[in-house]
């Protein structure tokens, strides 16, 4: 394993905690400086997107990441992107090395998929506290085991025939993928190469798709990301239409 991202992060590592996330926004609050890493074998309360329980199966990879971030904070949301890249780019190491053929996609705003199948999810929040802002990228993927009994279909790496020792290996992965990525993108501000390597990446680009935003579906075809993070589809008229947030169905 390569640790070089060590330098630039403080790594907490945890039995069981409530979730990574909460932990990494508690040294938010804390005053902590510095970027961390959190990790936990287990989480008891962890968290998806729109408050979702995130079901934690031990031997998974449970991480979160701070940022103390001078970035501008209406940047953040690009970072979920950034972390995708990082994921995707872990993933595909591994299954180059280990020979293995991986359909690997990314599925906006928030989840990597195999085969169309979940594999992995990311969670992003942000905090400004003293005018310092904070950033929390959390990740879970599904190592050895997939949840049961959830709305979309889940994998795991197990599954797909991807076997790991353990999470340490594909957090190493990740992290040195994503200390490159980000400084690229905080250094350059550059969101245009994050994005167009994100879109090559894209599940269901160019096909019709429906979202529920929470109060309603709208279907049309998927054309691309905004440069603020938002999906861009074409309705049926022709029109072009964003949306910031929202559940791909």
């Amino acid at each position: 394993m390569s640790l070089d991202w060590l330098k630039n992060y403080n790594l907490l590592i945890f039995q069981t905690v409530d979730s990574t996330n909460s932990e990494a926004l508690r040294l938010a609050n804390s005053g902590a400086i510095g970027n961390f890493v959190v990790v936990s074998n287990l989480q008891t309360g962890g968290r998806g997107s729109k408050g979702r329980l995130w079901k934690s199966i031990a031997g998974n990879l449970h991480a979160s990441i701070l940022l103390d971030s001078s970035v501008d904070c209406k940047k953040h949301p690009q970072l979920s992107f950034v972390i995708a890249n990082a994921v995707f780019e872990a993933l595909t190491k591994l299954a180059q090395e280990k020979k293995i053929n991986l359909n690997i996609q990314l599925k906006w705003p928030n989840d990597i998929l195999i085969d169309g199948k979940k594999v992995g999810g990311i969670l992003l929040e942000s905090i400004s506290l003293l005018n310092k802002n904070y950033v929390v990228i959390g990740m879970g993927i599904n190592i050895i085991e997939a949840p049961a009994n959830v709305a979309f279909p889940a994998t795991s790496l197990y599954d797909e025939g991807l076997m790991l020792e353990g999470s340490d290996e594909l957090l190493d992965l990740i992290m040195n993928k994503f200390d490159k990525l980000y400084k690229r993108w905080a250094v350059d501000n550059n969101f245009i190469r994050t994005r167009k390597d994100w879109m090559r990446r894209a599940y269901n680009i160019n096909k019709v798709i429906t979202i529920d935003d929470g109060n309603r579906r709208l279907s049309g075809t998927f054309k691309e990301i905004d440069f603020d993070g938002s999906i861009r589809i074409q309705l049926a008229g022709g029109q072009l239409y964003n949306l910031a947030a929202g559940e791909v169905l």
